[in-house]
């Protein structure tokens, strides 16, 4: 890949964008990326304040630029002629599902007592319940049933001799 280097800030440092856009060809370019992976670039620059609308420097091998190449990955049946309005809505997309999966461990966070049962029950020091010990006694154990074998009732082939 022959990059050109990021654009630098007033102080010297790469753009947020520069980066992201260094971050996401070269995942492009070594063809690891994913919806899944494009997801993680992303909700990694998701609370950083990114300027997404700024102008890309690199191009893929192929000779896409950062927008279309997102927009290829995230969305393979459309075409390119709205490369830059269909990237802006795949990144606010992931962007906004980054808050929903911190709630889901927010909440997970906040239901200690169902993770010490569950450690209890999985340590084994915690005896059952009784409705589930009754709930076991009261199905009764269904016989093992034979599994598919492709052999019963194959009947040997006769060898011919053919000279």
């Amino acid at each position: 890949m022959a990059a050109r280097k990021p654009r630098r800030t007033e102080h010297g440092a790469p753009s947020l964008f520069a980066l992201a856009e260094r971050q996401i060809v070269a995942l492009y370019d070594a063809g690891v990326m994913s919806p899944a992976v494009l997801h993680h670039v992303v909700a990694g620059y998701a609370d950083s304040g990114i300027d997404w609308n700024e102008e890309g420097t690199l191009q893929t091998v192929d000779g896409h630029t950062v927008q279309q190449a997102v927009v290829l990955v995230m969305m393979p049946a459309r075409g390119l002629k709205s490369a830059q309005k269909d990237f802006m809505s795949v990144v606010a997309h992931l962007a906004a599902s980054e808050p929903r999966a911190n709630a889901a461990k927010e909440e997970a966070e906040a239901e200690p007592e169902e993770d010490e049962d569950l450690l209890s029950q999985l340590s084994g020091d915690d005896p059952p319940s009784k409705s589930r010990a009754a709930a076991k006694k009261s199905t009764p154990a269904e016989p093992k049933r034979a599994a598919f074998n492709p052999l019963v009732g194959a009947r040997a082939v006769q060898a011919r001799n053919k000279r």
